[in-house]
């Protein structure tokens, strides 16, 4: 019986092939399309904002707090809810392997799908923007990697807890909809410390932390505190453990119904 380490890789090798031909990979690179698109028009019909402000105030609107939880949701949701729909899961845990392993190889395909995706869509949403003629303050690495590490910190995050969802919930999409825009679109902007309940509040921490004066003119940057690097990457990185092993502890204990 291989143990878990050996069964997530073998897992993970499986599944990665399969998911970039899949149409919910598809769907994300619809997603992640949308901010380069719109960098693209904003910086060839504007004439006051310059390059900067198009790739900040797109990378943390419209990138980080609307297509990042989306791509992540979208694959995943996936996890485990597809091979419930596919009707397989079954098989899986027929084999001897730990189921836990099962969760964790198809969320490390998921994650390299999301991480790839949303980091073309950071670069070429920072890309276009350079190309804006405006004069103002350009797009620089202090722009650019804090975005990268913000959608690869936050893809990661977001779906640890879908996948997880779909561990608990029978319907993942409808409940990390509700989670990723109705309570953390509606903590992440109240005063207080009450951001601190939310993913968003630590990838803006991440940006605070290591971008440019620049982001400072998008909205919430300016006025909000923040925590320092080190403190909202572990923070992040205690979510992420912990909602994986609360994931493979309920998946290893769960009986699977299939419907007829």
């Amino acid at each position: 019986m291989p143990g878990l380490v050996e069964a997530t890789i073998l897992l993970f090798r499986t599944q990665v092939a399969r998911v970039w031909w899949s149409r919910r990979t598809l769907a994300c690179l619809a997603l992640a399309a949308a901010p380069p698109a719109m960098a693209w028009i904003i910086a060839h019909i504007n004439t006051r904002i310059p390059p900067a402000g198009i790739a900040t105030h797109l990378g943390w609107l419209l990138l980080v707090q609307i297509v990042t939880p989306l791509c992540a949701l979208v694959c995943g949701s996936a996890v485990v809810t597809e091979e419930i729909e596919d009707r397989t899961i079954t098989y899986l845990f027929s084999r001897p392997i730990p189921r836990a392993a099962v969760l964790l190889g198809r969320w490390l395909a998921s994650l390299v799908v999301v991480s790839v995706v949303l980091g073309l869509s950071a670069w070429l949403t920072t890309a276009v923007a350079r190309s804006s003629p405006v004069a103002g303050a350009p797009v620089d690495d202090r722009i650019t990697v804090p975005l990268l590490a913000a959608v690869w910190i936050g893809g990661a995050v977001y779906s640890a807890l879908f996948a997880a969802a779909g561990v608990i919930f029978r319907h993942p999409m409808i409940a990390g909809l509700a989670y990723a825009f109705a309570v953390e679109g509606f903590l992440a902007n109240l005063p207080g410390r009450n951001q601190a309940l939310t993913v968003q509040y630590y990838l803006r921490s991440v940006i605070a932390a290591t971008g440019s004066p620049e982001w400072r003119h998008v909205e919430g940057f300016a006025t909000s505190k923040f925590e320092t690097l080190g403190v909202a990457t572990t923070t992040l990185a205690v979510v992420l453990v912990v909602v994986l092993a609360l994931a493979s502890w309920r998946i290893s204990r769960k009986e699977f119904v299939l419907s007829a």
